[in-house]
C-alpha cells in the first residue's frame, strides 16, 4: 500500500541522518539512525510488495519464488533477499470494509514468503499497522472487528492514520519493542 519512497521518507523523518537510496525504478529501501531510549539504531529499511497484490490489483496465489519466476524481475529476488535477514516486519493492512480481506490474505502469503526464503515465520515479530485511510480520524471499519484476523506468533497491533501522519513511527516502534522482546526471551532460556 502506498509509495514506497513516500512511506521511507516519511519514517525517515523520524529518525537522524536517513537516506533514501535511489535505484532504477523507483527507492526501495532506505537506511535510518533511529532513538529508543537511549539507545539508537541503526536500521535498514526494505519496501516489499507483499505477495498476492499486482499492479492490476487482481489477488494471486503466488509465493516469492514462484513469482519471481512467473514475472521474471529481479526485483521479487531482491524482496526475498530482504525477508531472508528481516528482523521484524511491519505489515501494512486497509481498513476499509471491502478490503478488510486482505490483509487476512497478505498475512498467509508473508507467511508463504518467509517459508520460500528458508525462514521459520514464528521467529519474527510482525506488527500489523492498520491504517485507517478516513478523514477526521474515523476509522471506516474499527480495530476490533479487524483484529481477530490478524494474528502471528509475535505480534501486536497498531492504528495509523496516514493523512494525519499518525502511526507509522509507533508501528516501527513498536516492531523494535518486540524483536528486543524476543530476543531477550532467547537470551533467557
Amino acid at each position: 500500500m502506498g509509495d514506497p519512497e513516500k512511506l521511507l521518507r516519511h519514517v525517515g523523518s523520524y529518525g537522524s541522518d536517513s537516506v533514501v537510496i535511489d535505484e532504477p525504478g523507483g527507492p526501495r529501501e532506505g537506511r535510518v539512525l533511529w532513538t529508543r531510549g537511549d539507545v539508537v539504531y541503526s536500521l535498514h529499511l526494505f519496501f516489499v510488495w507483499v505477495r498476492g497484490s499486482s499492479w492490476a490489483h487482481a489477488i494471486e496465489n503466488l509465493v516469492a519464488t514462484e513469482a519471481a519466476e512467473h514475472h521474471g524481475s529481479t526485483t521479487f529476488a531482491r524482496e526475498l533477499a530482504a525477508l531472508k535477514r528481516a528482523q521484524t516486519i511491519i505489515l501494512l493492512v486497509d481498513d476499509q470494509t471491502h478490503r478488510i480481506w486482505r490483509g487476512r490474505h497478505f498475512t498467509k502469503m508473508l507467511r508463504a514468503d518467509l517459508i520460500a526464503a528458508g525462514r521459520n515465520p514464528d521467529d519474527i515479530p510482525v506488527v500489523f499497522q492498520i491504517n485507517h485511510p478516513c478523514q477526521e480520524g474515523v476509522p471506516t471499519t474499527p480495530a476490533s472487528d479487524i483484529i481477530p484476523g490478524l494474528t502471528w506468533a509475535r505480534c501486536d497491533h497498531v492504528e495509523a492514520f496516514p493523512k494525519e501522519k499518525r502511526g507509522a513511527k509507533e508501528a516501527l516502534d513498536r516492531a523494535i519493542a518486540l524483536y528486543e522482546e524476543m530476543r531477550a526471551d532467547h537470551e533467557a532460556k
